[in-house]
C-alpha cells in the first residue's frame, strides 16, 4: 500500500520514475513534522498493536472483544484515518497516492460470512437487497459485476466455535481473514516505526554527532561518529533493517531530458528508502542540518557547510535566517573571544581610516572642482 520504487544516480532521487528529490530532502521534510509528540503522547503504536490483537477472529477470542467488535473497528478506522491524513500530507507519499488507501472496512466486507447482515437465504432470492436497500447493518452497493449484495457498516460477529472450523471453506477464509489484517496493521507499524527512528536515531545523530564541528566530516571522521553513536546511543542505527524487494538499474531522464543510469530499488516501507538514502547523501555532504536561528532543519546540498537556512525571516523583512545568523555569530565571537576581539578592534580601526582616507579624497576632489569651475 506504501511501497514505491526509487531511483538514484549522485544526490538525485526519483520516486516512481517520475518524482525529483535531493538525497535526504524527504528525510529533513520529516524531521521539520511536528507530529511525532502527539503520536508519541497518544501512543498510537501501542493502539494499533492492541486492535491488531482484539480484531483478530477466533473460537477462543475474549468475550469482551467478541461483543465489542465492532466499537473496536471503528475506534481502529477512526485512529487509521488520522494516520492517512498525516502520511498524505508527507513525501513522498503526498504525489504518489492520488487515491484513499484501503480501509479496514472493505477489508472485513470481504469476509461478510463471519458477520451479522440482518437477512436470511430467501432475502438475496427474492432480490430484496437492491440500491435502495438498506438495514441496520449495511446498504445495497452494485459490485464490479453488476450484482447487488450488502455492503456492512456495522460489524457483529457470528457465534464462531470449533466445529465451525471444520469446514474447510469456513477456515481457509478465517486464516485468510486473520492474514490479512495482520499484514495491513503490520504496515502502518512498519510506516510509525520508521516515522519515530526519525527522531529517536536520525535525529540525534545529525544534532549531537555529525554536526558537533559546524564543518563537513572527513570519511574517517564520519566512520568514527557513527561508530561512536552505535555503542553510546542505547536506541542506534542497528536498530534500523534495509529491505529491498528488487535491486536493478535503469535509465531515468530528467526534466530536461538528460539520461542516467539509476540505481532502481524496490522498497516496501519508508523505514528502508530513509536508511538507504541517508547515508547514500552522507557520501556526499547532503546532509540535514538544524539551523541556529529558526530551529528548523534544512537541507546542506554538498558544496558549502552551513549553520544556518536561507528561509525568509518571520517579520517578513527581506532577510534570511542566514543573513542574520552570520552576523550574530560574529558579534558573539568578537563578544566571548579575545583573539576576536583583537581582530575585530583592528578590522574597525583599518575600515575607519579607509573611511577616512576615501572622505578626504573626495572632499580634495570636489575643492579642485570647485576652483576649475570658477577659474572658468
Amino acid at each position: 500500500m506504501f511501497n514505491f520504487k526509487a531511483y538514484f544516480w549522485g544526490n538525485d532521487v526519483y520516486i516512481n520514475e517520475k518524482y525529483r528529490y535531493d538525497s535526504n530532502e524527504i528525510l529533513t521534510a520529516y524531521l521539520n513534522d511536528s507530529r511525532a509528540k502527539r503520536i508519541l503522547k497518544l501512543d498510537y503504536v501501542g493502539k494499533l498493536k492492541n486492535f491488531k490483537r482484539r480484531l483478530t477472529i477466533s473460537p477462543y477470542m475474549d468475550y469482551e472483544n467478541f461483543s465489542r467488535y465492532n466499537n473496536n473497528v471503528f475506534s481502529a478506522i477512526g485512529l487509521l484515518e488520522d494516520l492517512n491524513r498525516s502520511i498524505l500530507s508527507l513525501p513522498p507519499f503526498d504525489k504518489i497516492i492520488d487515491h484513499p488507501p484501503i480501509k479496514l472496512d472493505d477489508i472485513l466486507n470481504g469476509y461478510d460470512r463471519f458477520f451479522e447482515d440482518g437477512l436470511n437465504s430467501m432475502d438475496y432470492a427474492l432480490s430484496y437487497v437492491d440500491e435502495d436497500f438498506a438495514n441496520e447493518y449495511g446498504y445495497g452497493e452494485k459490485d464490479e459485476y453488476g450484482n447487488y449484495y450488502l455492503r456492512l457498516n456495522r460489524f457483529d460477529l457470528h457465534p464462531l466455535d470449533k466445529s465451525d472450523l471444520e469446514d474447510e471453506d469456513v477456515a481457509d477464509d478465517l486464516r485468510e481473514l486473520n492474514r490479512t489484517l495482520s499484514s495491513f496493521f503490520d504496515i502502518y507499524l512498519k510506516f510509525l516505526n520508521a516515522y519515530l527512528q526519525i527522531q529517536r536515531i536520525y535525529k540525534p545523530f545529525i544534532c549531537d554527532y555529525f554536526h558537533r564541528k559546524d564543518a563537513f566530516l572527513t570519511a574517517s571522521e564520519t566512520a568514527q561518529c557513527f561508530e561512536q553513536f552505535n555503542r553510546y546511543k542505547g536506541i542506534n542505527f542497528n536498530r534500523v533493517k534495509c529491505k529491498m524487494e528488487s535491486f536493478g538499474y535503469k535509465v531515468i531522464a530528467d526534466k530536461n531530458e538528460e539520461q542516467s543510469l539509476c540505481e532502481e530499488i524496490k522498497f516496501n516501507n519508508l523505514g528502508s528508502f530513509l536508511y538507504y538514502d541517508f547515508f547514500n547523501g552522507l557520501k556526499q555532504n547532503f546532509i540535514p542540518n538544524l539551523c541556529k536561528n529558526c530551529k528548523k532543519f534544512f537541507l546542506i546540498r554538498g558544496a558549502w557547510y552551513y549553520t544556518y537556512c536561507d528561509n525568509p525571516l518571520v517579520d517578513g523583512s527581506n532577510k534570511t535566517c542566514r543573513d542574520v545568523g552570520s552576523k550574530r555569530r560574529y558579534d558573539e565571537k568578537c563578544k566571548n573571544d579575545p583573539i576576536w576581539q583583537t581582530y575585530n578592534r583592528a578590522y574597525k580601526a583599518h575600515y575607519a581610516r579607509y573611511i577616512k582616507k576615501e572622505n578626504d579624497g573626495f572632499r580634495v576632489r570636489e575643492m579642485v572642482v570647485v576652483r576649475l569651475g570658477n577659474s572658468g
